[in-house]
């Protein structure tokens, strides 16, 4: 995505500041935990790529330059340079704790820079099996990705979770909610006349759902304006079948859609959404965020006839600030729509593997339809402690239409032990109701997390 010289460097560094946080089982908290061993480091704190950025130190550990390359920030990676880091968990709860998971998680992440313009990446893991909801989808390697530049154009292949911009409690066109999908994926800058450099991303992905092959893609276009603005426009499809399929990772897949939408093939077949994301930096570190989100805005009808699909869109706004130092505050307020026929990523009385879902978990954002949710996080570091607050309250927006509505607790005080081992004493609550009474659920856990 760059051409490999100081200034296309620090020019693509700028989308990276905008808003873009890894998946949540990129190798990349590894890089960190090792060559900066904080607290929230072996936490795996949630961190935004300019977040990670700023606290990898500019040496020459490799860890740290396979970061920095992969974050845009260097031209080339260690020649030959091979790593592997394995993270242990451990897990204790009283005999009356009501949040109880796994007793012990294991991560072994694996790098071969097979030349200066070639990573290999592969992570072994049982954490997202052993807990969270739908566990099952999950297997033992949740990543495992080669990436490779080529003068100004960065591609990549693999199987891995994904997400694309949004806020700290999910993205809203692409998102690490879901399983891992066999993908690949291409970057590079887009220049064009009074419209300026933009930068461009597409990712192409087939995997089985219901015993049947279906499609996934999204691509994005952000440009910068000046030091402090960032525009994102993106669009994403889920299709059950992809006629003259060259076609449509060649042209917007609104029109792709508007075309072979007729009577013969109907309208269950292509889900189709857009995105736009505006992002203020007001300095360095704080960050003000909007991304809105449309699912079926009278599409594929919007420009010609008419269409009876309920218009459904979804709105995130957010901040991330810094009121001190070592203090960051993260708050987040998620709408999204609910029609009778399906709300936001529904299937709208479609097929259900049309629905913006894969293996019962959202593609998207994970509040789903019918919701307004609130997301807080505070977080302070000090020396060898971390203390961090998660709070998530939910809402109907309708009322009706089911929803579940309630609220999710954490707390968390984590010292750091040794230089790569950190314990942390957890408390966890939620009281969640749909249609029937609330389940609530709340205890207390020690976690105990080495890393080698």
């Amino acid at each position: 995505m760059r051409g490999w010289s100081l200034l296309a460097g620090a020019a693509i560094v700028g989308a990276c500041a905008a808003q873009e946080l890894p998946p949540r089982d990129d190798p990349l908290y590894e890089y960190l935990a090792r060559t900066r061993p904080t607290p929230s480091a072996l936490l795996r704190a949630p961190r935004s790529a300019d977040e990670f950025l700023r606290a990898l130190p500019r040496d020459a550990q490799i860890p740290a330059q396979i970061a920095r390359w992969k974050l845009r920030d260097v031209p080339a990676l260690p020649e030959h340079a091979t790593l592997l880091m394995v993270e242990l968990q451990a897990f204790a709860f009283p005999d009356r704790s009501d949040w109880r998971t796994a007793e012990a998680t294991y991560r072994v992440v694996g790098a071969w820079a097979i030349d200066t313009q070639t990573l290999l990446e592969v992570v072994w893991s049982d954490v997202r099996r052993r807990a969270g909801e739908n566990s099952s989808a999950f297997d033992t390697v949740p990543h495992a990705t080669l990436t490779i530049q080529t003068g100004e154009t960065r591609w990549q292949l693999g199987y891995s979770t994904l997400r694309w911009l949004g806020g700290y409690s999910g993205g809203m066109l692409v998102n690490d909610e879901t399983p891992p999908a066999p993908h690949a994926a291409v970057q590079f800058p887009v220049r064009a006349p009074l419209l300026g450099e933009w930068r461009f991303e597409q990712f192409l992905s087939q995997f089985e759902q219901d015993g049947a092959r279906t499609w996934w893609g999204a691509r994005r276009l952000e440009r910068d304006f000046g030091d402090q603005w960032t525009l994102a426009l993106a669009e994403a499809f889920k299709a059950l079948e992809l006629p003259a399929g060259a076609v449509s990772q060649l042209v917007p897949y609104y029109l792709y859609q508007k075309w072979y939408s007729d009577s013969q093939r109907g309208s269950g077949w292509f889900n189709y959404m857009a995105e736009v994301g505006v992002v203020y930096k007001p300095d360095a570190r704080n960050r003000l965020y909007l991304f809105w989100l449309m699912d079926d805005l009278r599409a594929p009808t919007a420009f010609g006839g008419s269409s009876i699909t309920p218009r459904k869109v979804a709105t995130l706004v957010g901040a991330r600030l810094y009121p001190a130092p070592n203090t960051r505050l993260i708050l987040e307020i998620v709408r999204s729509d609910g029609t009778p026929s399906g709300g936001v990523y529904d299937s709208s009385n479609h097929a259900p593997r049309y629905a913006y879902f894969y293996k019962d978990l959202p593609m998207g954002h994970p509040i789903g339809a019918n919701r307004i949710g609130f997301y807080a996080r505070a977080e302070h570091e000090d020396g060898r402690w971390f203390y961090a607050v998660d709070y998530a309250s939910l809402r109907r927006f309708h009322e009706y239409r089911p929803g579940a509505r309630g609220y999710v607790l954490g707390i968390l005080a984590g010292y750091q032990v040794s230089e790569r081992s950190v314990i942390s004493l957890q408390y966890r609550a939620s009281r969640l109701r749909d249609t029937g009474a609330p389940t609530t659920r709340a205890g207390w856990y020690l976690q105990a997390t080495t890393q080698f």
